[in-house]
């Protein structure tokens, strides 16, 4: 067995020494800035994205357009209604208990 991959870095020395350089910015800045940037019409690219993944969400009942919406701020909450017959789900399990 190799001993030498399980030990820690030498202090002052990356572990990466070719990595990526200094400055340079994530894929996630990148896509932010592009979809921020305003077309000659005077809209944002992110603007423009939503009305296209809205559009195509339901005109085309796109199933991956409507989880990409759901994921952007999260899906809608939907109430749930616990009662049974009028009777809070806990007067219930209390009876069950009897």
């Amino acid at each position: 067995m190799n001993d030498q991959n399980l030990k820690p870095f030498k202090k002052g020395k990356s572990g990466n020494p070719k990595g990526k350089p200094a400055g340079t910015l994530s894929m996630t800045t990148k896509i932010r800035e592009f979809l921020m940037e305003y077309g000659k019409d005077g809209e944002t690219n992110a603007d423009k994205l939503k009305r296209a993944m809205v559009l195509r969400a339901i005109t085309k009942s796109d199933v991956l357009a409507k989880e990409i919406l759901d994921r952007i701020d999260g899906k809608v909450v939907q109430p749930t209604d616990i009662t049974s017959g009028g009777k809070p789900i806990g007067q219930l399990l209390d009876n069950l208990e009897k």
